[in-house]
C-alpha cells in the first residue's frame, strides 16, 4: 500500500493519496489481527495431520527421479504466462487499457501487473487469506485506473470503504475456516 500510494501521488493531490495510505495501513492491520487470531499457517481444525499428508502427495507429480507439486508448476505457468503478458501489454504497440496509453510507462505497469497478479493470486489460491489479498491486490490495481478517470472525492471515499469492507469480509472468511469450526464442536 505504500508504493500503491507513491503511486497516487502522480495522480491525485498528496492529502487524497495519504487517505489511501491511511486505508491500506488499516487493511493490513484488520489482516495482521485476523491472522494472528486463528494461528495462521497451521491446519484448520477439521483437518487432521494424515489427511493433510495424503493431499500433499497426490498433488505431487513424479518427473524422472523427482518429485515435484503441481501446484508449483502451475504457479511457474502462470507466472511465466503472467510475465510475457505484461511485456506484450506493456511493449511500444500500445497496446492496454485505455486512457492509460497517455499515461507514463512505469504507471502503466503498475496498474497491469497489480490487476494481473491480483487476478493470478485469485486463481491459483484456494485459502481465503491467500485470495483475499489477490482481490485487494487486483483492487488496487483498478483503483489506480479508476483515479485516471474519475478524480471525485466521493468515489475515492466509495473506493476505501470498499476496501476496508473486502478485509472484513476476508478476515470473516479467515475466522470461519480456521477457528469457529473448533467452536462448534
Amino acid at each position: 500500500y505504500l508504493f500503491v500510494t507513491l503511486l497516487y501521488v502522480d495522480v491525485l493531490d498528496p492529502q487524497l493519496a495519504a487517505t489511501k495510505l491511511l486505508t491500506g495501513l488499516f487493511v493490513c492491520i484488520i489482516l495482521a489481527i485476523t491472522a494472528g487470531q486463528v494461528n495462521w499457517g497451521r491446519l484448520p481444525v477439521d483437518v487432521l495431520p494424515e489427511e493433510a499428508a495424503q493431499i500433499k502427495a497426490e498433488q505431487r507429480v513424479k518427473i524422472g527421479r523427482f518429485s515435484v507439486p503441481t501446484s508449483g508448476l502451475l504457479r511457474l505457468a502462470a507466472v511465466l504466462i503472467m510475465g510475457l503478458v505484461l511485456v506484450a501489454l506493456t511493449s511500444e504497440v500500445g497496446v492496454g487499457l485505455p486512457l492509460l496509453l497517455d499515461a507514463e510507462p512505469y504507471f502503466e505497469l503498475a496498474v497491469l501487473g497489480l490487476m494481473a497478479f491480483g487476478l493470478l493470486a485469485l486463481a491459483i489460491s484456494p485459502e481465503p487469506l491467500r485470495t483475499g489479498l489477490g482481490l485487494l491486490m487486483f483492487l488496487s490495481g483498478f483503483e489506480l485506473y479508476y483515479s485516471l478517470l474519475e478524480q471525485s472525492l466521493a468515489m475515492l471515499a466509495a473506493l476505501a470503504a470498499l476496501n476496508l469492507l473486502v478485509a472484513v469480509v476476508i478476515s470473516y472468511l479467515v475466522q470461519r475456516r480456521y477457528a469457529i469450526p473448533a467452536l462448534l464442536d
